[in-house]
């Protein structure tokens, strides 16, 4: 079975005053498929990945993108967090 690996992470922090969005990030897999506009949410217990989203015709929001299986959602969860980290301690 093939494993996509991710080749990149960027991820680029907001100030919008009252929101809770941290920063924005885009991840690049296999040096071949770009994902953009993951946010970084500040939640009850911590900081979360959210995926890209568009609001339905009810008002609703729906993903665009996501993982299907647990193993890439929590490698894409880390390797987001840990840029996340990496960058604040640079700032």
């Amino acid at each position: 079975m093939y494993q996509l690996q991710i080749t990149d992470v960027r991820v680029f922090p907001v100030e919008i005053n009252g929101s809770l969005v941290q920063a924005y990030a885009t991840v690049t897999f296999d040096d071949s498929f770009v994902v953009r506009d993951l946010r970084i949410i500040e939640g009850k217990n911590g900081v979360f990945v959210s995926m890209p989203a568009r609001r339905k015709r009810n008002g609703e929001y729906s993903d665009i993108c996501f993982p299907i299986s647990a193993t890439l959602r929590e490698t894409l969860d880390k390797a987001v967090l840990t840029k996340y980290d990496e960058d604040l301690l640079e700032a």
